[in-house]
Protein backbone atom coordinates (compact mmCIF):
# COMPACT_ATOMS: atom_id res chain seq x y z
CA UNK A 1 0.00 0.00 0.00
CA UNK A 2 1.48 3.10 -0.75
CA UNK A 3 2.06 5.68 1.80
CA UNK A 4 -0.38 7.71 0.38
CA UNK A 5 -2.56 5.21 1.42
CA UNK A 6 -1.84 4.62 4.54
CA UNK A 7 -2.04 8.51 4.79
CA UNK A 8 -5.53 8.35 4.09
CA UNK A 9 -5.97 4.97 6.45
CA UNK A 10 -4.30 6.69 9.59
CA UNK A 11 -6.61 9.72 8.91
CA UNK A 12 -9.61 7.81 8.67
CA UNK A 13 -8.45 6.12 12.29
CA UNK A 14 -7.78 9.33 14.15
CA UNK A 15 -11.32 10.67 13.04
CA UNK A 16 -13.13 7.49 13.45
CA UNK A 17 -11.56 7.30 17.65
CA UNK A 18 -12.67 10.77 17.97
CA UNK A 19 -16.08 10.86 16.89
CA UNK A 20 -19.28 10.36 19.44
CA UNK A 21 -20.96 8.94 17.38
CA UNK A 22 -21.00 4.40 16.36
CA UNK A 23 -19.08 4.19 13.23
CA UNK A 24 -18.46 1.23 11.51
CA UNK A 25 -17.39 -0.39 8.10
CA UNK A 26 -18.62 -3.09 6.17
CA UNK A 27 -17.70 -5.28 3.46
CA UNK A 28 -20.63 -6.33 1.17
CA UNK A 29 -19.02 -8.58 -0.90
CA UNK A 30 -18.11 -11.16 2.26
CA UNK A 31 -20.45 -9.69 4.41
CA UNK A 32 -18.66 -9.33 7.58
CA UNK A 33 -17.28 -5.91 9.61
CA UNK A 34 -14.12 -4.60 8.39
CA UNK A 35 -13.62 -2.01 11.19
CA UNK A 36 -15.77 -0.35 13.83
CA UNK A 37 -14.64 2.64 16.05
CA UNK A 38 -14.58 2.37 20.19
CA UNK A 39 -18.00 4.81 20.19
CA UNK A 40 -20.09 1.42 19.27
CA UNK A 41 -20.27 -0.42 22.44
CA UNK A 42 -20.94 2.77 24.41
CA UNK A 43 -24.22 3.99 22.10
CA UNK A 44 -25.24 0.27 21.42
CA UNK A 45 -24.06 -1.29 24.54
CA UNK A 46 -22.80 -4.30 22.37
CA UNK A 47 -19.42 -5.82 21.62
CA UNK A 48 -18.83 -6.70 17.88
CA UNK A 49 -15.39 -6.96 16.12
CA UNK A 50 -13.50 -6.38 12.47
CA UNK A 51 -14.61 -10.09 11.05
CA UNK A 52 -17.77 -10.49 12.55
CA UNK A 53 -20.43 -10.92 10.53
CA UNK A 54 -22.10 -8.20 9.10
CA UNK A 55 -25.39 -9.01 10.66
CA UNK A 56 -24.09 -8.52 14.27
CA UNK A 57 -25.20 -5.09 13.48
CA UNK A 58 -28.61 -5.63 13.23
CA UNK A 59 -28.92 -6.92 16.92
CA UNK A 60 -28.89 -3.74 17.97
CA UNK A 61 -31.63 -2.25 16.06
CA UNK A 62 -34.80 -2.49 17.99
CA UNK A 63 -37.65 -5.44 16.83
CA UNK A 64 -40.24 -3.15 15.96
CA UNK A 65 -38.04 -1.02 13.51
CA UNK A 66 -36.02 -3.94 11.98
CA UNK A 67 -37.85 -4.18 9.32
CA UNK A 68 -38.32 -1.20 7.89
CA UNK A 69 -33.99 -1.01 8.75
CA UNK A 70 -34.03 -3.82 6.62
CA UNK A 71 -36.57 -2.89 4.08
CA UNK A 72 -33.76 0.16 3.50
CA UNK A 73 -30.97 -2.00 3.19
CA UNK A 74 -32.12 -3.69 0.49
CA UNK A 75 -31.08 0.01 -1.52
CA UNK A 76 -27.77 0.30 0.29
CA UNK A 77 -25.69 0.16 -3.50
CA UNK A 78 -28.26 2.58 -4.95
CA UNK A 79 -27.89 5.10 -2.58
CA UNK A 80 -27.57 3.65 1.42
CA UNK A 81 -29.89 4.23 3.95
CA UNK A 82 -31.20 7.21 6.02
CA UNK A 83 -33.59 7.09 9.05
CA UNK A 84 -34.33 7.22 12.62
CA UNK A 85 -34.74 3.76 14.91
CA UNK A 86 -34.43 2.69 17.70
CA UNK A 87 -31.55 0.94 19.35
CA UNK A 88 -32.13 -2.25 21.84
CA UNK A 89 -29.66 -2.17 24.76
CA UNK A 90 -28.40 -5.81 26.65
CA UNK A 91 -29.58 -3.67 29.96
CA UNK A 92 -32.96 -2.74 28.26
CA UNK A 93 -32.49 0.73 27.19
CA UNK A 94 -33.77 1.89 24.31
CA UNK A 95 -32.10 4.92 22.57
CA UNK A 96 -33.04 6.56 18.86
CA UNK A 97 -30.50 7.15 16.59
CA UNK A 98 -30.19 8.38 13.41
CA UNK A 99 -28.89 5.80 10.86
CA UNK A 100 -26.68 6.57 7.69
CA UNK A 101 -24.99 4.32 5.67
CA UNK A 102 -22.76 5.37 2.52
CA UNK A 103 -21.95 3.39 -0.03
CA UNK A 104 -18.06 2.96 -1.02
CA UNK A 105 -17.68 2.50 -4.75
CA UNK A 106 -14.61 0.87 -6.60
CA UNK A 107 -13.15 2.22 -9.78
CA UNK A 108 -15.81 0.97 -11.74
CA UNK A 109 -18.60 2.62 -9.41
CA UNK A 110 -19.25 -1.33 -7.66
CA UNK A 111 -19.68 -0.60 -3.95
CA UNK A 112 -17.54 -3.01 -2.24
CA UNK A 113 -17.63 -1.37 1.23
CA UNK A 114 -19.77 1.19 3.05
CA UNK A 115 -19.70 3.04 5.98
CA UNK A 116 -22.47 3.00 8.85
CA UNK A 117 -22.98 5.11 11.05
CA UNK A 118 -25.60 5.42 14.59
CA UNK A 119 -25.83 9.47 15.82
CA UNK A 120 -27.63 9.05 19.28
CA UNK A 121 -30.98 11.56 18.85
CA UNK A 122 -32.77 10.54 22.06
CA UNK A 123 -32.56 13.61 23.42
CA UNK A 124 -34.07 15.61 20.58
CA UNK A 125 -36.57 13.07 20.00
CA UNK A 126 -37.25 13.40 23.96
CA UNK A 127 -37.48 16.98 23.46
CA UNK A 128 -40.13 16.75 20.19
CA UNK A 129 -42.34 14.69 22.29
CA UNK A 130 -42.33 17.23 24.87
CA UNK A 131 -42.85 19.53 22.34
CA UNK A 132 -45.20 17.68 21.01
CA UNK A 133 -47.48 17.28 24.47
CA UNK A 134 -47.54 20.92 24.82
CA UNK A 135 -48.84 21.68 21.37
CA UNK A 136 -51.72 19.05 22.26
CA UNK A 137 -52.63 20.49 26.01
CA UNK A 138 -52.25 23.88 24.19
CA UNK A 139 -54.68 23.03 21.23
CA UNK A 140 -57.37 20.98 23.84
CA UNK A 141 -56.89 24.61 25.29
CA UNK A 142 -58.29 26.65 23.10
CA UNK A 143 -60.48 23.78 21.71
CA UNK A 144 -62.36 23.48 24.68
CA UNK A 145 -61.62 26.47 27.01
CA UNK A 146 -61.54 29.27 24.38
CA UNK A 147 -63.52 28.50 21.16
CA UNK A 148 -66.73 27.34 23.54
CA UNK A 149 -67.03 30.68 25.18
CA UNK A 150 -66.34 33.23 22.36
CA UNK A 151 -68.62 31.51 19.97
CA UNK A 152 -71.38 32.45 23.11
CA UNK A 153 -69.81 35.80 23.69
CA UNK A 154 -70.87 36.53 19.31
CA UNK A 155 -74.32 34.77 19.36
CA UNK A 156 -75.24 37.50 22.48
CA UNK A 157 -73.62 39.95 20.66
CA UNK A 158 -75.14 39.16 17.29
CA UNK A 159 -78.31 39.34 19.06
CA UNK A 160 -77.83 42.54 21.47
CA UNK A 161 -77.06 43.74 17.63
CA UNK A 162 -80.19 42.80 15.99
CA UNK A 163 -82.23 44.42 18.89
CA UNK A 164 -83.56 41.19 20.31
CA UNK A 165 -83.37 42.87 23.78
CA UNK A 166 -85.07 46.22 22.58
CA UNK A 167 -84.22 49.11 20.70
CA UNK A 168 -80.77 50.36 21.43
CA UNK A 169 -78.82 53.78 21.38
CA UNK A 170 -76.97 54.15 18.09
CA UNK A 171 -74.13 54.84 20.02
CA UNK A 172 -74.30 51.47 21.84
CA UNK A 173 -75.43 49.64 18.27
CA UNK A 174 -71.85 50.80 17.10
CA UNK A 175 -69.75 49.77 20.35
CA UNK A 176 -71.44 46.28 20.32
CA UNK A 177 -70.65 46.02 16.15
CA UNK A 178 -67.28 46.69 16.46
CA UNK A 179 -66.89 43.75 19.76
CA UNK A 180 -69.11 41.57 17.57
CA UNK A 181 -66.72 41.94 14.64
CA UNK A 182 -63.86 41.12 16.81
CA UNK A 183 -65.63 38.26 18.44
CA UNK A 184 -66.18 36.68 14.82
CA UNK A 185 -62.52 37.39 13.92
CA UNK A 186 -61.49 35.25 16.92
CA UNK A 187 -63.82 32.53 16.53
CA UNK A 188 -61.82 32.63 12.77
CA UNK A 189 -58.52 32.59 14.27
CA UNK A 190 -59.06 29.66 16.83
CA UNK A 191 -60.83 27.60 14.16
CA UNK A 192 -57.63 28.33 11.69
CA UNK A 193 -55.48 27.11 14.34
CA UNK A 194 -57.32 23.94 15.05
CA UNK A 195 -57.22 23.37 11.37
CA UNK A 196 -53.85 23.70 10.80
CA UNK A 197 -52.56 21.54 13.77
CA UNK A 198 -54.99 19.04 12.58
CA UNK A 199 -53.64 18.79 8.67
CA UNK A 200 -50.30 18.90 9.75
CA UNK A 201 -50.55 16.30 12.32
CA UNK A 202 -52.31 14.06 10.30
CA UNK A 203 -55.45 13.95 12.27
CA UNK A 204 -57.79 15.14 9.66
CA UNK A 205 -59.14 11.96 7.59
CA UNK A 206 -59.50 12.81 3.79
CA UNK A 207 -62.27 10.65 2.30
CA UNK A 208 -61.98 10.67 -1.72
CA UNK A 209 -64.63 10.63 -3.82
CA UNK A 210 -66.01 12.10 -7.29
CA UNK A 211 -66.32 15.37 -7.19
CA UNK A 212 -68.15 17.62 -9.96
CA UNK A 213 -65.63 20.56 -10.49
CA UNK A 214 -68.47 23.05 -11.56
CA UNK A 215 -71.24 22.29 -8.89
CA UNK A 216 -68.65 22.79 -6.17
CA UNK A 217 -67.51 26.13 -7.54
CA UNK A 218 -71.05 27.13 -8.44
CA UNK A 219 -72.02 26.32 -4.72
CA UNK A 220 -68.90 28.32 -3.49
CA UNK A 221 -70.15 31.53 -5.12
CA UNK A 222 -73.87 31.12 -3.88
CA UNK A 223 -72.35 30.73 -0.45
CA UNK A 224 -70.13 33.67 -0.52
CA UNK A 225 -72.62 35.67 -2.42
CA UNK A 226 -74.25 37.62 0.95
CA UNK A 227 -70.34 38.26 1.86
CA UNK A 228 -69.59 39.88 -1.47
CA UNK A 229 -72.45 41.92 -1.08
CA UNK A 230 -71.18 43.22 1.66
CA UNK A 231 -67.52 44.19 0.00
CA UNK A 232 -69.59 45.66 -3.23
CA UNK A 233 -67.77 42.79 -5.06
CA UNK A 234 -69.54 41.04 -7.83
CA UNK A 235 -69.01 37.31 -8.26
CA UNK A 236 -68.93 35.54 -11.37
CA UNK A 237 -68.40 32.09 -12.58
CA UNK A 238 -66.55 31.86 -15.73
CA UNK A 239 -69.12 30.40 -18.37
CA UNK A 240 -66.50 28.93 -21.01
CA UNK A 241 -65.02 26.77 -17.76
CA UNK A 242 -64.70 22.65 -18.51
CA UNK A 243 -66.84 20.23 -16.90
CA UNK A 244 -64.35 17.92 -15.23
CA UNK A 245 -64.51 15.56 -12.72
CA UNK A 246 -61.77 14.70 -9.86
CA UNK A 247 -61.27 12.10 -7.33
CA UNK A 248 -60.92 14.06 -4.14
CA UNK A 249 -62.27 15.15 -0.43
CA UNK A 250 -65.46 17.52 -1.43
CA UNK A 251 -65.52 19.22 2.08
CA UNK A 252 -62.05 19.60 1.67
CA UNK A 253 -61.87 20.68 -1.61
CA UNK A 254 -64.61 23.31 -1.08
CA UNK A 255 -62.73 24.57 1.85
CA UNK A 256 -60.07 25.55 -0.79
CA UNK A 257 -62.35 27.10 -3.17
CA UNK A 258 -63.76 29.03 -0.21
CA UNK A 259 -60.66 30.16 1.33
CA UNK A 260 -59.27 31.65 -1.85
CA UNK A 261 -62.85 32.78 -2.77
CA UNK A 262 -63.24 34.76 0.63
CA UNK A 263 -59.43 36.60 0.00
CA UNK A 264 -60.15 37.47 -3.58
CA UNK A 265 -63.24 38.93 -2.46
CA UNK A 266 -61.59 40.79 0.40
CA UNK A 267 -58.82 41.99 -1.63
CA UNK A 268 -61.11 43.77 -4.21
CA UNK A 269 -61.82 47.60 -4.15
CA UNK A 270 -66.03 47.52 -4.40
CA UNK A 271 -67.49 47.62 -7.77
CA UNK A 272 -64.74 44.80 -9.15
CA UNK A 273 -65.50 41.82 -10.30
CA UNK A 274 -64.10 38.24 -8.73
CA UNK A 275 -63.85 35.60 -11.55
CA UNK A 276 -63.90 31.37 -10.82
CA UNK A 277 -62.63 29.27 -13.66
CA UNK A 278 -62.60 25.52 -14.48
CA UNK A 279 -60.16 24.51 -17.33
CA UNK A 280 -58.51 21.38 -18.28
CA UNK A 281 -55.06 21.05 -17.78
CA UNK A 282 -52.65 18.34 -19.49
CA UNK A 283 -53.58 14.90 -17.01
CA UNK A 284 -55.90 17.05 -14.44
CA UNK A 285 -57.93 20.24 -14.06
CA UNK A 286 -57.33 23.59 -12.40
CA UNK A 287 -59.77 25.75 -10.85
CA UNK A 288 -58.60 29.30 -10.20
CA UNK A 289 -60.06 32.70 -8.54
CA UNK A 290 -59.16 36.04 -10.38
CA UNK A 291 -59.53 39.17 -8.36
CA UNK A 292 -58.69 42.73 -9.07
CA UNK A 293 -56.99 43.53 -6.01
CA UNK A 294 -53.50 45.08 -5.43
CA UNK A 295 -51.95 41.88 -6.24
CA UNK A 296 -48.85 40.38 -4.53
CA UNK A 297 -46.23 42.56 -3.42
CA UNK A 298 -42.38 41.42 -4.79
CA UNK A 299 -40.78 41.04 -1.49
CA UNK A 300 -44.07 39.27 -0.48
CA UNK A 301 -44.46 36.69 -2.98
CA UNK A 302 -41.91 33.45 -1.67
CA UNK A 303 -43.69 33.56 1.77
CA UNK A 304 -47.26 34.37 0.61
CA UNK A 305 -48.32 30.69 2.03
CA UNK A 306 -46.65 30.76 5.19
CA UNK A 307 -48.34 31.16 8.40
CA UNK A 308 -49.62 34.02 9.90
CA UNK A 309 -48.51 35.52 6.50
CA UNK A 310 -50.18 39.37 5.84
CA UNK A 311 -48.27 41.60 3.09
CA UNK A 312 -49.01 44.08 5.15
CA UNK A 313 -49.14 44.49 9.19
CA UNK A 314 -52.23 46.42 8.77
CA UNK A 315 -54.12 43.80 6.91
CA UNK A 316 -56.00 41.85 9.16
CA UNK A 317 -56.96 44.95 10.97
CA UNK A 318 -58.63 46.28 7.55
CA UNK A 319 -59.68 42.77 6.08
CA UNK A 320 -60.32 40.49 8.96
CA UNK A 321 -57.60 37.93 7.93
CA UNK A 322 -55.95 35.62 9.90
CA UNK A 323 -53.25 35.19 7.95
CA UNK A 324 -53.41 30.94 8.11
CA UNK A 325 -56.01 31.09 5.35
CA UNK A 326 -53.79 30.67 2.35
CA UNK A 327 -51.34 28.20 5.01
CA UNK A 328 -54.25 25.90 5.44
CA UNK A 329 -55.26 26.32 1.40
CA UNK A 330 -51.38 24.71 0.73
CA UNK A 331 -51.54 22.00 3.76
CA UNK A 332 -54.84 20.93 1.75
CA UNK A 333 -53.91 20.54 -1.42
CA UNK A 334 -50.89 19.02 -0.94
CA UNK A 335 -52.61 16.37 0.90
CA UNK A 336 -54.88 15.81 -2.05
CA UNK A 337 -52.07 15.37 -4.63
CA UNK A 338 -52.14 18.85 -6.33
CA UNK A 339 -50.59 22.11 -6.53
CA UNK A 340 -51.33 25.46 -5.63
CA UNK A 341 -49.64 28.83 -6.59
CA UNK A 342 -50.49 32.17 -8.29
CA UNK A 343 -50.01 34.84 -11.07
CA UNK A 344 -49.81 38.91 -11.25
CA UNK A 345 -53.09 39.07 -13.38
CA UNK A 346 -53.36 41.25 -16.50
CA UNK A 347 -54.16 44.24 -15.92
CA UNK A 348 -53.95 44.19 -12.44
CA UNK A 349 -55.17 41.99 -8.87
CA UNK A 350 -54.05 38.09 -8.55
CA UNK A 351 -54.90 34.45 -10.30
CA UNK A 352 -54.74 32.04 -7.77
CA UNK A 353 -55.50 28.29 -8.80
CA UNK A 354 -55.21 24.87 -7.68
CA UNK A 355 -54.28 22.20 -9.98
CA UNK A 356 -55.71 18.52 -9.26
CA UNK A 357 -55.15 15.02 -10.79
CA UNK A 358 -58.06 13.57 -12.38
CA UNK A 359 -56.30 9.99 -12.12
CA UNK A 360 -57.30 8.28 -9.18
CA UNK A 361 -54.35 6.59 -9.17
CA UNK A 362 -52.62 10.05 -9.29
CA UNK A 363 -53.45 10.75 -5.71
CA UNK A 364 -51.74 9.84 -2.07
CA UNK A 365 -53.89 6.39 -0.63
CA UNK A 366 -56.29 7.32 1.73
CA UNK A 367 -15.28 1.32 25.13
CA UNK A 368 -12.87 -1.01 24.16
CA UNK A 369 -10.51 -0.95 21.13
CA UNK A 370 -10.64 -2.94 18.61
CA UNK A 371 -8.58 -4.71 15.92
CA UNK A 372 -7.52 -1.83 13.06
CA UNK A 373 -6.98 -3.35 9.56
CA UNK A 374 -6.71 -1.34 6.46
CA UNK A 375 -10.49 0.04 5.82
CA UNK A 376 -9.65 2.60 2.68
CA UNK A 377 -7.05 0.86 0.46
Amino acid sequence: MSAKGNGHAELFRQLAITIPEALWVGDVEHKTIRYVNPAWEKVTGRHIAAGDALNKVLEAVHPDDLPAVLERGSQLTMGGVDLDCRLMRPDGIVRWVHMRTIPIGNSKGVTYRFIGIFDDITRRKEENSRVERLKDDFVATVSHELRTPLTSIAGALSLLVGNAAGVLPESAVRLLTIAHNNSRRLIRLVNDILDIEKIESGKVLFVRKRVELRALVEQAIETHQGFANTYGVRVKFEPASAVEDVHSDPDRLFQVVTNLLSNAIKFSPRGEEVVLAVEKRHSGARISVRDHGPGVPNDFKSHIFGKFAQADASDARQKGGTGLGLSIVKQIVTRLGGEVGFDDAPGGGAIFFVDLPTRKHGLEPATESVAQPDVLQ
